[in-house]
């Protein structure tokens, strides 16, 4: 395969990563715990929280630990979530590049 070639597949990848990362930052998912709820998309980037539990929202030190617990568990679903579909899409193509997924 010449350099050309190469570098033409390399920006293919490059717009169907693109893609799915739209396509993750449209998805959306919801975790709930204890009366929080935490709505995030496929990047782990939180959208909405709602708390349903009145004596949480006028009790920072109860609500504070269930919101870390909550956003610790969206960015880790998140890297799983990415990882499955950028592995679905490419395979093992990405595996050796350094790309941390």
């Amino acid at each position: 395969m010449n350099i050309y070639d190469m570098m033409k597949q390399f920006k293919n990848i490059q717009e169907s990563m693109e893609a799915i990362k739209e396509e993750l930052r449209q998805r959306k998912e919801i975790l709930e715990k204890d009366g929080v709820e935490v709505v995030h998309n496929g990047l782990g980037e939180v959208v909405d929280i709602s708390v349903s539990d009145d004596s949480l929202r006028d009790d920072w030190s109860k609500l504070k630990p269930l919101l870390i617990d909550l956003i610790n568990e969206v960015q880790s679903r998140s890297r799983d979530i990415m990882k499955e579909e950028f592995s679905r899409r490419f395979g093992g193509l990405l595996g050796g590049m350094g790309l941390g997924l």
